[in-house]
């Protein structure tokens, strides 16, 4: 994998990436080892790592500021609460969102950032289109159904909307106010998106097994 995606500047461009977490103990570190390690090759970017502690009761949150991140508190339950805290406070013109499972890689960043300077507005990480180590007949069924939903709703082709590895610039999350609790946000974000009349795009994407939590 090439060191940046190419893109030469006299400032880096500032890239929040906004983790949110539950009781992820077991895996945050992992997580933000390889995060961490993976932006520091990347020399066109300048990254802030947020990591949003949704009502953890292990030690999420300590090991998240021991290793290096910013930690947020959100103690309105449920993923779309912990998500719109971290957006609401990323300062960076790109933003990357990624589970605190160690499912998503930071090894696939520069793959959204390519996208991004391409001219999309947002871009999924896709399953469909890589593969997934945590797929299961009705998981997979699951997705495709409520994709091809989504396909059907608003007349725009995609592989996998669910998927919650996602980067998109800062107006999709800056310009609306978010109402999602759970996972509904996935939708949310590509609604805004094409609102917007921005392009949303896909990536090969290897979603690993998740490792706790």
């Amino acid at each position: 994998m090439t060191n940046s995606p190419g893109i030469h500047r006299e400032s880096p461009t500032l890239v929040s990436v906004v983790i949110p977490a539950r009781n992820e103990e077991e895996s945050i570190g992992l997580v933000l080892d390889e995060l961490f390690s993976e932006i520091g090759k990347l020399a066109d970017y300048s990254f802030e790592v947020i990591v949003v502690d949704n009502n953890s009761t292990d030690r999420t949150a300590a090991i998240g500021a021991q290793k290096g991140a910013r930690v947020l508190k959100e103690t309105g339950p449920g993923k779309g609460k912990a998500l719109a805290k971290g957006f609401q406070e990323a300062s960076g013109d790109i933003i990357i969102m990624m589970d605190a499972d160690y499912s998503h890689s930071a090894r696939e960043f520069p793959r959204f950032l390519q996208k991004i300077e391409a001219g999309c507005g947002l871009v999924i990480g896709s399953r469909q289109l890589g593969r997934s180590d945590e797929y299961t007949p009705t998981r997979r069924f699951g997705n495709l159904f409520l994709t091809g939903c989504f396909r059907l709703l608003f007349g725009y082709y995609l592989t996998d909307a669910l998927n919650g590895f996602k980067a998109f610039r800062k107006e999709v999350v800056k310009t609306f106010p978010f109402f999602s609790r759970d996972f509904e946000i996935e939708i949310e974000l590509i609604y805004y998106a094409l609102k917007l009349n921005l392009t949303v795009g896909e990536v090969v994407s290897h979603e690993r097994q998740r490792f706790g939590g």
